[in-house]
C-alpha cells in the first residue's frame, strides 16, 4: 500500500483559508450558513490522522462544515501514520480499509492524508480553492433514490429506509461519532500540538444489505450527551452514498 502526506508551506494554509472563504466561511471561528430545511444531507468523509503534518488545515476545515444541517462531516482516523512515532488516539484499520475501498472502487494506486470523500462520489484535495463546494453541489444534484428518515419513538431513535420510484440496493451502515474532541499530540510530526478534532467516528458497523423493494425499519443507538449517530445507504464496496440522515446531541 502507498499512502502519502505532505508538509503543509505557508501557501497551502493560504488556500485553505481561501477554501473557507469559498465555502462562505468568513474564518474559522464564524458559524457555517444555514442549512436549507428541505435538503437531503451530504455525506463528507475527512481521512486524516494525528500523525500527519498536513491534516491539522483539513480537520479545521471538517470542524467547519460539521456545524451545517445539510452536511453529515465525519472525521475517520486511519492508522497506517501510527509508524512515526504517535499512536492516533482514534485510528482504526477499519477507517484504513474503507479508505482503500475508495481508492480500489476509483482505480488509484495510492491513498493519502488529508483525502475528503464527497458522498462517496469523489474525492477533494485542500487546496483546490472552490473544489470542495462544487463537489458538494454535484453530489446533491444526482438527487435521493431512496428515503432516509430517523425519528425518536418510545425512547428509541429509529431509522426507516423506503424505496424511491426506481429500485436500488446497497448496504446500509451506522457510524457514532464524537461532536468534539481534544488531544495533546506528544509525539510524531504534530509533537507538542494540542488539536481538536470534529465528528470523530468511534465505531463503524456495516448493518447489512438492503434490497431496495419494501420499506424497512432499522433500530439504532440514541447518541449521548456530545456524540452524533449517522446512517446511510451506500452502492457497492467504495461507492456512492444513496441516501443518509444523522442525530446529534450536543453536550449541555
Amino acid at each position: 500500500m502507498r499512502v502519502g502526506c505532505a508538509y503543509v508551506s505557508p501557501m497551502q494554509k493560504y488556500l485553505a483559508s481561501a477554501l473557507l472563504a469559498a465555502l462562505g466561511l468568513a474564518s474559522l471561528g464564524s458559524l457555517a450558513p444555514p442549512a436549507v430545511a428541505d435538503e437531503a444531507p451530504v455525506v463528507v468523509e475527512l481521512f486524516t490522522s494525528q500523525g500527519c503534518s498536513s491534516c491539522p488545515p483539513a480537520d479545521k476545515v471538517l470542524g467547519e462544515l460539521s456545524r451545517r444541517d445539510d452536511l453529515i462531516a465525519l472525521s475517520l482516523h486511519v492508522d497506517y501514520w501510527n509508524y512515526l512515532g504517535w499512536r492516533d488516539t482514534f485510528a482504526k484499520h477499519q477507517f484504513t480499509e474503507r479508505q482503500i475501498a475508495y481508492r480500489n472502487a476509483w482505480h488509484r494506486s495510492v491513498v493519502y492524508t488529508p483525502q475528503l470523500v464527497i458522498h462517496g462520489l469523489e474525492d477533494v484535495a485542500l487546496t483546490r480553492q472552490g473544489a470542495l463546494r462544487a463537489a458538494i453541489a454535484a453530489a446533491r444534484a444526482t438527487g435521493v433514490p431512496v428515503s432516509v428518515s430517523l425519528e425518536r419513538r418510545d425512547g428509541m431513535l429509529k431509522c426507516r429506509i423506503a424505496p424511491g420510484p426506481k429500485p436500488v440496493d446497497g448496504t446500509v451502515w451506522i457510524a457514532k461519532y464524537l461532536l468534539t474532541a481534544t488531544v495533546p499530540i506528544r509525539r510524531g510530526e504534530n509533537a507538542g500540538r494540542t488539536l481538536t478534532y470534529y465528528n470523530v467516528v468511534t465505531s463503524l458497523d456495516r448493518i447489512g444489505a438492503w434490497s431496495g423493494t419494501q420499506a424497512e425499519d432499522v433500530a439504532m443507538p440514541q447518541p449521548q450527551p456530545g456524540e452524533g449517530v449517522a446512517i446511510w445507504l451506500q452502492a457497492g464496496n467504495g461507492g456512492p452514498i444513496l441516501a443518509a440522515a444523522k442525530v446529534e446531541n450536543p453536550a449541555k
